[in-house]
């Protein structure tokens, strides 16, 4: 309780976002726009494949993982043989990129597998050896809230005196009774925990979460939004839930059991998302994408850009933004809240 008090529990961290984003005609706080207010201009993610596992799928916390999840569908390094050493990743990367259009500005992100998940020196020599690479500004490390013990926190907060850092904590709901359905592994309280030892070392958070998750409604899968906001997440990624081939969502799904959110329901609560949300929370992403070889449903995952159009039109037929209903959810009370949101 004396951390939650030293940094405040005013919610200062998500009341005075960086840059007057709704100045410059945008409904919410993206990604892009923050990377060129942060590094000075255009700066890409290049995604880095450590070789790391997953405790929720190696027996230590389950043999099953995430109901959901197929680490091939969402990360191309895992369909192929064993990924290059960190720094060839990146510099292959980076070549790819310039091919395209002059860029020197990247994000190594450790994205496959939990990026925490090794002994410290492992972790230390890979992440060392990332930000070695010409052109690497920053890291961005994916992992899960049980995999943050205090001396990898305290050497990411070494690192993040040096360059620019992010830990993307993978939540996808806020209710335990949906992840014990999905098999997370972890709790809500896990995740709270996690983000609290992050801010007192002054890392910034980055929340993943999933819309379309069996058995949530609309209302409570908002509940989750609700139960960020006195957090200390600095960022934001929504994803929807698709279904991948060679998982147990996919029998599920195959039994008539799942039903996978339509793109205009999906694009509703994503509108309604964004509202709750703090203006100052940046979104790093609004929709989810995968191989054509691995996605079973829904079929409107195919198109990427049409979703997001979607969800533009919503905002502006709404004429709504991101924060618009900030300070009216921030005048309630959590445990109020979530008992609203749960019916």
């Amino acid at each position: 309780m004396r951390e939650r008090q030293q940094i405040g529990m005013s919610r200062i961290w998500q009341c005075s976002p960086p840059v007057d984003w709704r100045a410059l005609g945008k409904r919410y706080f993206n990604l892009s726009l923050y990377y060129r207010h942060t590094f000075g201009g255009e700066t890409w993610k290049i995604s880095v494949d450590g070789g790391f596992h997953c405790p929720n799928a190696d027996g230590t916390i389950s043999r099953f993982g995430c109901t959901f999840c197929n680490i091939a569908s969402f990360s191309p390094s895992r369909r192929y043989d064993q990924p290059a050493s960190v720094a060839e990743q990146i510099r292959r990367a980076i070549d790819h990129f310039r091919k395209r259009r002059a860029l020197d500005r990247f994000i190594a992100y450790f994205q496959p597998g939990t990026n925490t998940y090794a002994p410290l020196p492992v972790l230390k020599a890979m992440f060392s050896e990332a930000i070695t690479v010409p052109g690497v500004v920053g890291l961005a490390i994916g992992t899960r809230p049980d995999c943050l013990p205090p001396e990898v926190l305290d050497f990411l907060a070494e690192l993040n005196e040096k360059i620019w850092l992010s830990v993307e904590i993978g939540l996808q709901s806020a209710h335990d009774s949906t992840l014990r359905r999905i098999n997370r592994g972890h709790t809500f309280a896990d995740f709270c925990q996690a983000v609290w030892a992050c801010a007192t070392r002054n890392l910034r958070v980055c929340a993943h979460i999933m819309f379309g998750l069996p058995g949530e409604t609309a209302e409570v899968m908002l509940g989750t939004i609700y139960a960020l906001r006195d957090l200390p997440i600095h960022a934001v990624k929504i994803h929807n839930l698709y279904v991948a081939r060679d998982t147990a969502l996919a029998k599920i799904y195959a039994a008539g059991m799942y039903r996978p959110l339509e793109r205009d329901e999906y694009a509703e609560l994503v509108v309604a998302a964004l509202e709750r949300l703090s203006p100052a929370v940046v979104i790093e992403r609004l929709t989810a994408e995968t191989s054509d070889a691995y996605l079973i449903a829904p079929d409107w995952c195919r198109d990427k850009s049409g979703t997001l159009r979607r969800i533009q039109q919503l905002l502006e037929e709404r004429d709504t933004y991101q924060g618009k209903l900030w300070d009216r959810m921030a005048e309630q009370t959590p445990e109020a809240t979530r008992e609203s949101e749960m019916g």
